[in-house]
């Protein structure tokens, strides 16, 4: 042999290889892990987005069949409109007014949007992707909140069902 030529003994080789290995695969562990955890988040960001989407649609089309009813003669029909499973309640609140009846602990956390030109809420308040209150014109809420200022309307499994009616001689339109 060669003078200053080192050879290495398989000794040496293998403890190398086993390092190598499992430097190796805790790296592509941890890099599985880093996009399982990222793949998460992004899921979770499309459907917080598909529940804002899903509470938008519900209003327009709400909005929508209470402008139907104000522009009719008169009319008696029915609404019914799918909400996410986290909103309990659909609310309509004379914020003007004080409140009274089986909805009183509702009302005093609506409050805060006293001097607001709004009038239906979605309750809980934080379950509504930030856009919890809204202004449905042609409402009769005078006689909507008559006995319970807020008037809330249960959600059920996430189904939100009323019916809306617009008397022959009526300026709006009342909910029940």
């Amino acid at each position: 042999m060669k003078k200053g030529v080192k050879i290495f003994d398989k000794k040496g080789k293998k403890a190398q290889q086993i390092m190598g290995l499992s430097f190796g695969v805790i790296f592509s562990i941890i890099l599985i892990v880093f996009f399982i955890v990222i793949a998460g988040i992004v899921i979770n960001s499309f459907l917080k987005t598909g529940k804002c989407v899903k509470l938008g649609q519900f209003v327009d089309r709400f909005d929508k069949k209470i402008e139907e009813a104000w522009n009719s003669q008169g009319i008696t029909t029915g609404f019914n409109g799918n909400l996410p499973s986290q909103i309990k309640y659909v609310c309509i609140f004379n914020l003007s007014d004080s409140t009274r009846g089986d909805f009183q602990e509702i009302g005093g956390d609506l409050e805060i949007y006293f001097g607001r030109n709004v009038n239906t809420f979605l309750y809980p308040l934080e379950e509504a992707c930030q856009i919890p209150v809204h202004n449905i014109k042609h409402l009769d809420i005078n006689k909507i909140t008559t006995n319970n200022n807020p008037n809330c309307f249960a959600i059920r499994k996430g189904k939100f069902s009323v019916e809306i009616e617009k008397g022959l001689n009526d300026r709006f339109v009342t909910v029940k």
